[in-house]
């Protein structure tokens, strides 16, 4: 049998094995705790609400909207052009003049639409073509988003930005002369060889724009980068711990020196140990007392 001692209302075990037990106990409550906050911290959010909320966002853009028509329009029109000239359509149109109208038609929707996403990104085309040739550094931070991979530092961005900037415009001349091209003549008297240089140059343009700004050094990740972007931040935090530091010790040796001043030399060195040991001792409101 074991007495207990009863001290507050509580009673207090004598056997020191008691302790141990109580211990224990506490112990394994607190990691069961802890073990359930992890599992609960752990619960992926559900992805269903995750994409919901994705997708309201895309939709509540209005050139996302555009450009899910856009497409549309391009598909539908394209395939049709398509039918009509493979001869999938021989069944249904089975006159020439029927063809060659399905074609002629379905051509200037095609060049219709090519032509006006061209004239809509040819504005803000020239706009990055005027911030290279300023290059300020607002202008740097904005082309850089637009053309550098994870709008960081690349070694020649300005040289790798122009040619995907000047490829890009090419394409757009080469669009406005195949749109003239297809409205300013008939199909029978319009000059093959023009539309198919226009055709072939509009669309290599943007695809070689595209592949160069991904094999460039634009596309690629540098350590030059991470380090240009890191280094302002780990001198300003340098900066900020030697300050703090500084007023700390600034604070604490005010606070010493007039406590140790009436002390004889050979108690200085213990009392001042003593006195830093303890930071209440040595606060601001404590040196006024």
């Amino acid at each position: 049998m074991t007495s207990s001692a009863t001290v507050g209302g509580l009673q207090e075990p004598a056997d020191p094995s008691d302790f141990k037990v109580i211990s224990l106990q506490i112990s394994s409550s607190r990691k069961g705790l802890l073990t359930e906050e992890k599992v609960e911290e752990t619960i992926p959010v559900s992805e269903s609400n995750g994409i919901g909320k994705i997708c309201r966002e895309w939709i509540n853009n209005p050139m996302n909207i555009t450009l899910v028509l856009w497409l549309t329009c391009v598909a539908i029109s394209g395939g049709i052009l398509f039918l009509v000239i493979t001869g999938m359509l021989d069944k249904v149109l089975t006159n020439k003049s029927q063809k060659d109208l399905w074609f002629e038609v379905n051509n200037q929707i095609l060049n219709a639409l090519f032509t006006l996403m061209c004239l809509c990104q040819h504005p803000k085309r020239f706009h990055h073509l005027f911030l290279l040739c300023r290059w300020k550094p607002t202008d740097i931070s904005v082309l850089r988003k637009a053309y550098c991979k994870n709008g960081t530092y690349k070694p020649n961005e300005r040289a790798h930005m122009m040619v995907v900037v000047l490829l890009l415009h090419v394409n757009c001349f080469a669009q406005y002369a195949l749109c003239g091209l297809n409205l300013g003549y008939k199909r029978s008297e319009r000059p093959i060889s023009g539309v198919a240089i226009c055709l072939s140059i509009a669309i290599a343009a943007p695809a070689i724009a595209g592949v160069y700004a991904i094999f460039s050094p634009l596309g690629k990740d540098y350590e030059e980068a991470q380090n240009r972007n890191t280094t302002t931040d780990g001198i300003s935090s340098l900066s900020e711990k030697r300050l703090s530091s500084k007023s700390r010790n600034e604070e604490i040796g005010g606070c010493v020196q007039p406590a140790l001043a009436s002390l004889p030399p050979e108690d200085r060195t213990t009392q001042f140990r003593t006195l830093t040991s303890y930071p209440m001792l040595s606060s601001p409101r404590l040196c006024k007392i």
